[in-house]
């Protein structure tokens, strides 16, 4: 068959099932205007699509869509009822992603075991352990500063994963006799392959730059671990409060909270089944939801109220101590729940300590703080002595672009491509989804939780850091919101200490001369 005849019998497959779906509301729809930014995307596809290889892709994806149609498997993406009665993991093309997303029931459950590749190429290490949670992740890395990246996402939760395909050849491949995804990346990007657990539940990837084989056999060594630790939380608190300490391992937890009026609560958890109070008279039964508890009043001035009480189906024991009323105590101990990570408490960004930023730089940062770079920041410096300016707007403009183009990491294109996807879930009757997002090049995550016309996002590097922040709630016209990473920060240290000391010394010599 010619690729004329192909084109025209995969255009003539979509408009039938178009017209038999849709046919009826056609003729109803009045003519109007596309949106600039409709347009702007649409000349971008076509851009794309009249690039010689992207014709190649567009084929192959007209072949799929031709193929899906006739295979009547199209029901599934139209049809809910269809897709309700089916268990599994759909994969779909959508413009610049596959997404993988998980159709059946929704389990809940926490789980405290994790899985790890078991085999590793030569030299890696590992750097970040997984945790348990609905989005595991882990890092390794070898002795050259290569990075290994696994992660997976539990479908049982509703979420739906994507992978950028836009700069990757994608092959399939086979893991443990089972179809997989391989999206091979330029020669200087990570390579990552994509693999599901249809009983678990579970869509894994691995992504570093390795080749097929040595991707395949970290794939197939995969493990899950012994039982893991449970840990606890609350999910309610009364009013502000402030956290003052918290030590959780070992599967034992103590956390203190403050109040505005400096009244201590103390929350804790034990995997031994006991609690300090064991022995104590005085309490009286409390109901709660998930079981009995006990309650010991607060001693007159002597010591708090106290409430323990046990998880029977883990065989921990936990205990809350506070003056808070004795509703306070039951709402507070109801709301506890064991903790799983999500992408976004798993990659979350924490603020860097003033001893990071003010303290010796890290090797990259030392290693662009060039003599050349110097001398040009202390004439700055020394120009804008003589005006008795301090930092004029252009010696900003020269400190940002150095920092942007050794220093900071990609975050233009990132947002922009977080923002195209972004776009396709912000419709006001779209029921609230969450979204991870895996770009290829450069090898970012990325969350979205859209709901009601709004948005939020955020972008990680491969290294777990936030780099971008999104909220379309942000009143100033820009949604975006860049997260300095501690090298920008350091950098930003540095270079301002030495335009601080030119400046000074270049005062003082004109003061003298004065």
């Amino acid at each position: 068959m010619t690729d004329e005849a192909l084109d025209n019998l995969a255009r003539q497959a979509l408009l039938d099932a178009i017209h038999q779906e849709y046919g009826s509301l056609m003729a109803e729809m009045p003519e109007h205007d596309f949106l600039p930014e409709f347009e702007k995307k649409m000349r971008r596809m076509i851009r794309r699509a009249n690039h010689p290889v992207r014709h190649r892709i567009v084929q192959a994806a007209a072949c799929l869509a031709l193929a899906v149609l006739l295979s009547g498997c199209a029901v599934l993406a139209v049809s809910p009822e269809a897709r309700a009665a089916f268990a599994g993991w759909i994969k779909e093309l959508q413009q610049e992603w596959f997404s993988y997303h998980y159709a059946g029931e929704i389990d809940s459950s926490p789980r405290n075991t994790v899985y790890f590749p078991a085999w590793l190429p030569e030299g890696y290490r590992e750097v970040e352990a997984p945790k348990p949670g609905t989005f595991v992740r882990a890092l390794y890395q070898n002795e050259s500063g290569a990075l290994l990246s696994f992660a997976y996402q539990v479908g049982l939760e509703k979420m739906t994963f994507h992978v950028e395909w836009e700069n990757t050849n994608i092959q399939p491949v086979i893991v443990s006799g089972k179809k997989a995804d391989l999206y091979q990346n330029t020669p200087d990007g990570a390579n990552v392959l994509v693999w599901t657990d249809e009983a678990q539940g579970i869509v894994f990837w691995l992504a570093a730059q390795l080749t097929e084989e040595e991707l395949i056999q970290a794939a197939e060594s995969l493990q899950e671990s012994e039982p893991l630790d449970w840990v606890y939380r609350p999910t309610w608190l009364p009013g502000p409060v402030a956290l003052v300490s918290s030590v959780e391992a070992d599967g034992e937890g103590n956390t203190v909270y403050e109040t505005g009026e400096g009244d201590l609560i103390t929350f804790c958890y034990s995997k031994s089944g006991k609690t300090p109070y064991a022995g104590r008279t005085g309490g009286q039964s409390i109901v709660l939801e998930s079981g009995t508890a006990m309650l010991y009043p607060a001693e007159e001035g002597g010591m708090d109220s106290v409430l323990t009480w046990a998880d029977n189906e883990t065989g921990y024991a936990l205990w809350l101590i506070s003056r808070m009323p004795e509703e306070e105590l039951i709402q507070f101990a109801e709301s506890v729940r064991i903790y799983t990570n999500n992408i976004n408490s798993t990659l979350e960004s924490e603020p860097f300590s003033d001893d990071l930023i003010i303290g010796p730089p890290c090797e990259k940062v030392r290693q662009v703080l060039t003599e050349e770079f110097a001398a040009s920041v202390k004439a700055y410096a020394e120009r804008d002595a003589k005006a008795n300016i301090y930092m004029q707007d252009d010696y900003q403009e020269m400190e940002r672009a150095y920092m942007q183009t050794h220093i900071s990491p990609q975050r233009e294109p990132a947002m922009e491509r977080v923002s195209d996807l972004m776009n396709q879930y912000l419709g006001a009757d779209q029921p609230p989804s969450n979204h991870v997002l895996c770009l290829i090049e450069p090898f970012y995550f990325a969350s979205i939780t859209a709901s009601d016309g709004h948005a939020a996002a955020h972008i990680y590097d491969v290294y777990g850091h936030m780099i971008a922040s999104h909220s379309s709630y942000n009143s100033d016209g820009d949604p975006w919101s860049d997260i300095w990473t501690l090298e920008e920060l350091q950098f930003s240290y540095q270079a301002n200490q030495i335009y601080a000391a030119a400046y000074r010394e270049a005062r003082m010599k004109l003061i003298n001369n004065d």
